[in-house]
């Protein structure tokens, strides 16, 4: 399934991503990683597509079994209609259960991330101020 390559790729990048010396922490390219989570978007808003395609590969004569032994061909004609429908409907679902899953999971991601640059921008500003302080006992001396 594409979602799963997808979701590999946002593995490695952020396992081959610069480490936060003294912490569980990465710092990941936020340009890679949102490109990633829009094409799982993409891949997940497209599922819908998947189940008409699949359903318009099928004939109705191969599918004629689920309509009852002995039905004239319109009422097998509705019995897969309403099979047609009942799968689309089931695909729709699981779709909309997979991108709310999908937006879940993303927002944890940028959560994460938000908070890795909180903390990284804390370290560098304290960094600065540091240096500042260095900078300005030494031109006193």
């Amino acid at each position: 399934m594409e979602i799963l390559g997808l979701l590999d790729t946002l593995e490695s990048i952020i396992l081959d991503s610069t480490k936060v010396p003294f912490t569980k922490k990465v710092i990941v390219d936020e340009a890679k990683v949102l490109s990633i989570i829009d094409k799982i978007r993409l891949v997940t808003q497209g599922g819908h597509d998947f189940a008409k395609k699949a359903l318009a590969h099928n004939d109705a004569p191969e599918n004629a079994a689920a309509a009852p032994a002995g039905a004239n061909e319109p009422e097998r004609k509705g019995a897969f209609e309403g099979k047609t429908q009942e799968i689309i409907e089931q695909a729709y679902q699981l779709a909309k259960e997979i991108r709310g899953g999908a937006d879940k999971y993303a927002d944890e991601v940028l959560a994460n991330l938000e908070a890795t640059s909180v903390r990284v921008l804390r370290t560098i500003k304290a960094g600065r101020e540091q240096l500042a302080k260095t900078t300005q006992v030494k031109e006193e001396k």
